[in-house]
């Protein structure tokens, strides 16, 4: 039986069809955009190289974000604002939710104020606009928005000048976040202007930290009956005396970093405040005062080691009740700390979490040759014998003896405590073992070594 050989015939798979493949593509725009905003902004912006399909996709994106690299030519320049231009253009008139422009040095003014121009016709509901460190000082150009009803969120950053007429009566109807950092102000009473022009403000943040120069604000007067939230931070940017005026009956939020002489004063004080954060340093008691007598209601508060001691000036020890404290956290005073924690337990009945900012001791230890002896009192606080469930002690050191005893003074008297953190640098193997040791009046109670 003879055999014949076959030939055997092999086929080359087909080479792959892109456009049957790629059926992303063939979505409809909306699908796509929707996709999209799934997306960082970064990753977002690179899918323009993929095809001709993605190129100008990203642009119809309702959150828009702009930096300028820093620019050697006019060219360079031009091709930024160019850019920046087209994709408004490609957009048309399609609403805007959030627009961020970062602008370096050398950057067109002109072509910056038609950008915003355009940016309000398109409905911008959040817009972040950043300016360099330059010899110009770009106004704020409030004319452009006066048909804006759509701005929620503002925020100015760098060297923007701002400057609000007398005779405006609502500036911005819709808005209810401001946030203003390190810009100039043609007087004080522009600030008042802007604030008296929204009408629904509620959150508020002003940071001064123009180092070596003047803003030209001589006093800062926060009055908004709608105001819920506000931050003021006064780094090193003033000369001589600042005043601070607020009447936000409605305020629930309260943080102030201050370094200055600024001196406060509260027209109306807020039933409302639930949390404040006070962390000055300017050593002035009676300047902050208003300050502390406000926040007895809160449920937290973070005090720095110097607004402590200006309780201890103000009340002497005599201090009212924080019925609705559960959360606070504080710095210790190098003289008067440890002796201000008995009454501080006393007047916080309710008392659940505390955190020691410092550590107990101040830092570096070496430069401290006094002790803080602790003298534990007669009857144990309430808050620590029914209420206290978390301790965090920030070390910046290891533990030191004197630390140990008031370790074990909490430890022995929390019956509710359920972890103790200590977050030290270094940690004496020894005295860890010295903490882990010792006796806890609650069973569940963990040590943390962080």
């Amino acid at each position: 039986m003879s055999l014949r050989s076959k030939k055997v015939v092999i086929k080359r798979p087909e080479s792959p069809n892109l456009d049957k493949m790629d059926f992303i593509s063939r979505l409809h725009d909306s699908l796509l955009l929707q996709i999209l905003s799934l997306l960082p902004e970064s990753d977002a912006t690179r899918t323009r190289i993929l095809s001709n399909r993605w190129k100008n996709l990203w642009s119809l994106l309702p959150i828009l974000h702009f930096v300028m690299p820093f620019c050697w030519t006019f060219e360079e320049v031009n091709r930024f604002h160019d850019r920046v231009d087209q994709t408004l253009a490609l957009r048309g008139c399609m609403p805007i939710k959030r627009f961020y422009l970062y602008c370096s040095k050398y950057c067109d003014y002109d072509r910056v104020r038609d950008c915003i121009r355009n940016v309000v016709k398109c409905k911008v509901q959040d817009l972040e606009i950043r300016f360099p460190d330059d010899n110009f000082r770009f106004k704020f150009c409030w004319d452009l928005f006066k048909t804006c009803g759509s701005l929620v969120r503002l925020t100015l950053r760098g060297e923007f000048v701002l400057s609000v007429p007398d005779d405006v009566d609502v500036l911005f109807p819709c808005l209810k976040t401001v946030n203003l950092v390190s810009i100039k102000y043609s007087c004080d009473e522009c600030f008042k202007n802007l604030i008296s022009g929204c009408p629904v403000l509620e959150e508020l943040n002003v940071e001064r930290q123009i180092i070596g120069e003047v803003d030209n604000m001589e006093s800062c007067m926060v009055i908004s009956p709608s105001l819920k939230k506000l931050g003021l931070s006064f780094a090193l940017s003033g000369r001589g005396d600042f005043r601070v005026v607020i009447d936000a009956p409605r305020l629930e939020h309260l943080s102030v970093v201050d370094v200055m002489s600024t001196r406060y004063s509260l027209l109306t004080k807020p039933l409302s405040l639930t949390e404040a954060h006070l962390k000055v340093r300017n050593g002035v008691f009676e300047a902050v005062a208003p300050l502390v007598t406000c926040i007895s209601n809160v449920k937290v508060l973070m005090l720095n080691d110097l607004a402590l001691v200006t309780f201890s000036y103000i009340y002497d020890f005599d201090m009212p009740v924080f019925p609705n404290l559960t959360d606070i956290s504080i710095g210790l005073d190098v003289f008067r700390g440890w002796s201000m924690l008995p009454t501080f337990f006393d007047k916080m009945p309710n008392l659940e979490h505390i955190t020691f900012l410092d550590g107990f001791l101040p830092f570096p230890h070496a430069q401290h040759t006094f002790t803080m002896g602790w003298n534990p009192p007669v009857e144990v606080p309430p808050c620590l014998r029914f209420k206290m469930k978390k301790i965090i002690i920030v070390n910046r050191e290891t533990i030191t003896p004197e630390e140990l005893k008031l370790i074990k003074y909490l430890l022995k008297h929390a019956n509710h405590l359920e972890i103790l953190t200590i977050n030290a640098h270094k940690i004496d193997p020894k005295r860890r073992e010295q903490v882990l040791k010792f006796y806890r009046a609650s069973k569940s109670c963990r040590i943390e070594f962080v």
